[in-house]
């Protein structure tokens, strides 16, 4: 029974170089441009961001990436007061977020009411 195990697990570690040489990924071509409709990180930074009901509830701060995707996944936004110092901070997702490039604003697809009452992120 020993043996049946070991023999198995080295004949998985004997397949595995050519699993891994078959889900590498291709070699990609150098970028000259952004593709069109995406946008640079840092032209979405410091963006004012709005939200449905049109007031505005703060700036972009950071943005939360997963390493395993490569994508933004989630968007700190600075939460202002009405004086226009910083609140709080929240993380809200990516696909919550309207960004017209071109535009210096953004538009959360969420009540100005409903953002405040979000949980702050520790950064």
């Amino acid at each position: 029974m020993k043996f049946i195990r070991t023999a198995a697990l080295l004949a998985g570690l004997a397949a595995a170089p050519g699993l891994a040489l078959a889900q590498a990924p291709a070699a990609s071509a150098p970028m000259t441009g952004v593709p069109a409709g995406q946008i640079r990180a840092d032209q979405l930074m410091d963006r004012d961001v709005y939200s449905t009901d049109n007031v505005e509830v703060g700036e972009v701060d950071d943005l939360v990436i997963d390493p395993a995707s490569g994508r933004v996944t989630m968007v700190v936004i600075e939460v202002e007061n009405r004086l226009g110092l910083t609140q709080k901070h929240v993380a809200v997702p990516m696909d919550r977020l309207r960004v017209t490039p071109g535009e210096r604003r953004v538009t959360l697809n969420m009540a100005s009411a409903d953002l405040r009452a979000l949980p702050a992120f520790n950064r």
